[in-house]
């Protein structure tokens, strides 16, 4: 005579509550469908309220120092430009690394701050260090120095060769028109080149037959 395992209601409790998440599925199959279908409907009904972004936005935590050195080679910018820059906002507070990039008549030098650092308070303490260097050349033309914007940049594109300065504006120009023409390009910035100025020469001679002065036709 052969014996059966009879078990009590509260054994075959304590047997289940043992058993993991598969096992219950396994026992219980048409449950376990129900409850995939139902996870299934509700992740279908959420995916439309999602807010899909290409490029999500974020703060960027950088501060860019460009400073034009007209005629001066690479390494001239970095003796003459980088150097000295890195070394002025070197001792600022919330300042975790310097980068700079010294090409023909430019020097660019990124500096990255530390999470948490008030980027608008460490904005004005780069511009007032970058005013306070007393040693560039001759030749360096006024700092511009900015955060950099929330924008994606996805490719840097260096434009050069053995051209005056305006045929080499006309080819970036040509390029970043080129560019734009491509809907899934939003923005395209030129930078490095010196903003176009109109130069006004007046002899002395007619100043003195009108009785004017530079002051005058400056205003």
């Amino acid at each position: 005579m052969s014996s059966t395992d009879i078990r009590s209601a509260p054994e075959r409790k304590k047997r289940h509550k043992r058993e993991g998440p598969l096992a219950w599925m396994a026992r219980n199959s048409v449950a376990a469908n129900i409850l995939m279908v139902i996870l299934l409907l509700g992740g279908a009904l959420q995916l439309g309220s999602i807010k899909e972004e290409v490029f999500p936005e974020f703060e960027l935590d950088l501060i860019l120092i460009q400073v034009p050195y007209p005629g001066a080679s690479p390494a001239e910018v970095e003796q003459g430009v980088a150097l000295a820059v890195e070394e002025a906002v070197r001792g600022i507070d919330g300042v975790k690394e310097i980068r700079s990039s010294n090409l023909e008549n430019i020097s660019v030098t990124t500096v990255e701050l530390l999470l948490g650092t008030d980027a608008d308070r460490a904005l004005n303490d780069v511009k007032a260090a970058v005013d306070r260097i007393t040693s560039f050349p001759e030749d360096v033309e006024r700092p511009t120095v900015f955060r950099a914007s929330n924008r994606s940049q996805v490719v840097s594109l260096v434009i050069y060769g053995d051209l005056d300065e305006k045929s080499l504006r006309e080819l970036a120009e040509q390029a970043r028109n080129g560019l734009l023409e491509d809907e899934r390009i939003t923005y395209v910035e030129v930078y490095g080149v010196r903003p176009l100025e109109v130069s006004v020469e007046v002899p002395q001679a007619n100043l003195r037959r009108y009785g004017l002065t530079l002051d005058r036709i400056a205003g």
